[in-house]
């Protein structure tokens, strides 16, 4: 299979579509075309098939804004708390964070849009595709559908009941006299299992270096995922919380197990471990599945700018994102991963220098929100809360915002904390514990610069607590907190700072009530909502 990175494939879509939208503008349209591109005559070359899977690709941009936002806010790892006339946008940031959501919110309406723009791209491509054909034909389709089951993934996690457009019958476009109707959450869930495990086979390998494209481990790797989640993903949703289904623990393990049997490897040391979240991650031994990134053409990564101060780098963070005290105080100080915060004296991430408030003040970013995080209370000031910086800011970027940091969206440490937890449930404490210690022993290294190794200790025995503690060590800002939470019966029915209280449904979000209203009532309302 080609294997041009999203750079090569974004480049060859702009330098087809930019003259094409010129000669537009400034042709005599009486003269008869030269040419005309169509699926038929397009897909000639292998260049010519990975540049038209370029907005396939692109969408996962898009998606991972919302998706991300609405996986980390509603949990207990973030918090964007109000500063004096920033970040109270309506309360949308804080009914996140304080589970008071409705269906209006307009990150749930992006949510919808950005996940069913990348299925409406995948069922364009599959539906040109029908009737031609091209180099790796069946490989292209494979991976088309992976993609587009990515896109499912999200809104069964996000969603639950949603409807399902296109399907075994190569019928990849809506009928506007004929919308499909909502399907159930176990529905969506088979429908995603059954495309994964159909596509498998007519996949890459893959491995280091190539977790940009959609891979037989990007299969594998969602799989195990999913099966870890299949009560949640599989069950029934009422007011009243969910009716779990069937569990699928050993498949989880079968397929984390694929993964780890597989080409990727973990990094090893903290300071590797580090590195695969910075701007030079790409190609990055541990990552399965990735959103690539390229400051330099504006296809930035944003959320180094999110948590810092104005004054952290040059053009300035946006000082929002945060996380709360009792989740900061579980990360053991002596471990490694605890470095994703910062707190205390704030730096300027161009030059290494301490940096002020706006007052002039020495900045420090404190645990604390002393007068809280809505405008009733005052807000947060501008150093309250401890920022997460896993993802550092990209100090040799061209634009401000435009951060050239890789974002994984699954890696090979998941695969590891996957099959402990799966095979703990089981009831097999002794493979679960190697596989925690094994993510443990990794992390050596001196990382304060005290001339000690500061390698976490490995545990002598594991419990689910562990598990959920440890995932949280290792995964904190990756979008699982949530997931977590859900599976662990802790999302709604724990409380946290600033959270106080929430109802069973809100395991799964609303579906937006402006798609509601354009259905003419074919889509039908989550419960509860």
């Amino acid at each position: 299979m080609n294997r041009l990175s999203t750079r090569a494939r974004l480049a060859v879509l702009a330098g087809l579509l930019a003259p094409a939208l010129g000669l537009a503008a400034c042709t005599d349209l009486s003269v008869d075309p030269y040419s005309s591109v169509t699926p038929e005559n397009f897909y000639q070359t292998d260049i010519e098939v990975v540049a038209a899977l370029s907005p396939v690709y692109s969408q996962l941009r898009a998606t991972l804004w919302d998706y991300h936002n609405m996986s980390q806010v509603t949990s207990d790892e973030t918090i964007v708390p109000t500063r004096g006339g920033d970040w109270f946008d309506g309360g949308d940031w804080l009914s996140l964070h304080q589970h008071s959501w409705t269906p209006q919110l307009g990150f749930i309406n992006g949510a919808w849009n950005t996940s069913y723009a990348g299925i409406a791209r995948a069922n364009s491509l599959l539906s040109d595709l029908q009737t031609i054909e091209v180099p790796n034909k069946d490989g292209l389709i494979a991976e088309i559908r992976g993609l587009r089951a990515f896109y499912y993934y999200t809104l069964l996690d996000l969603f639950g009941n949603v409807p399902l457009i296109g399907d075994e019958e190569g019928e990849f476009r809506v009928d506007p006299d004929n919308l499909p109707p909502t399907e159930t959450r176990a529905t969506v869930y088979q429908f995603v299992v059954d495309e994964l495990e159909d596509i498998r086979a007519d996949l890459p390998v893959a491995g280091a270096g190539n977790g940009g494209r959609f891979s037989q481990g990007a299969v594998d790797a969602m799989l195990a995922n999913i099966y870890l989640n299949a009560e949640v993903f599989s069950g029934t949703t009422t007011a009243g919380g969910i009716q779990r289904g069937p569990q699928q623990y050993q498949k989880a393990i079968d397929a984390a197990t694929r993964v780890i049997n597989g080409p990727y490897a973990l990094n090893q040391g903290s300071a590797a471990w580090f590195d695969q979240f910075s701007p030079t991650n790409q190609a990055d031994e541990e990552h399965i599945f990735v959103v690539q990134h390229l400051g330099a053409d504006g296809y930035g990564l944003n959320f180094p700018n999110r948590g810092l101060h104005y004054n952290s780098f040059a053009g300035g963070g946006w000082n929002g994102f945060s996380t709360i005290a009792e989740t900061y105080g579980t990360f053991d100080a002596d471990d490694p991963r605890v470095g994703i915060f910062a707190i205390g004296q704030a730096i300027n991430y161009d030059t290494g220098e301490p940096i002020n408030n706006r007052a002039g003040d020495p900045l420090i970013f404190d645990l604390d929100f002393e007068n809280g995080v809505t405008p009733a209370g005052g807000g947060a000031s501008e150093g309250d809360g401890v920022r997460i910086v896993k993802f550092p800011v990209d100090v040799n970027r061209e634009t401000n915002g435009n951060n050239s940091n890789d974002y994984p969206y699954f890696r090979l440490a998941e695969m590891y904390l996957i099959r402990a937890e799966a095979n703990l449930r089981l009831g097999n404490p002794g493979p679960a514990l190697a596989d925690i210690n094994m993510l443990r022993a990794r992390l050596s290294g001196d990382v304060d610069g005290d001339g000690t190794d500061d390698t976490p200790a490995p545990l002598t025995s594991v419990t689910l607590a562990d598990i959920l503690n440890e995932r949280l060590f290792e995964l904190t800002y990756e979008a699982r907190r949530r997931q977590d939470l859900i599976r662990f019966d802790q999302f709604t029915q724990r409380d946290w700072s600033f959270k106080n209280g929430s109802q069973p449904f809100r395991v799964v979000f609303p579906i937006p009530q402006t798609q509601i209203d354009a259905s003419d009532g074919l889509l039908m309302q989550n419960p509860g909502y």
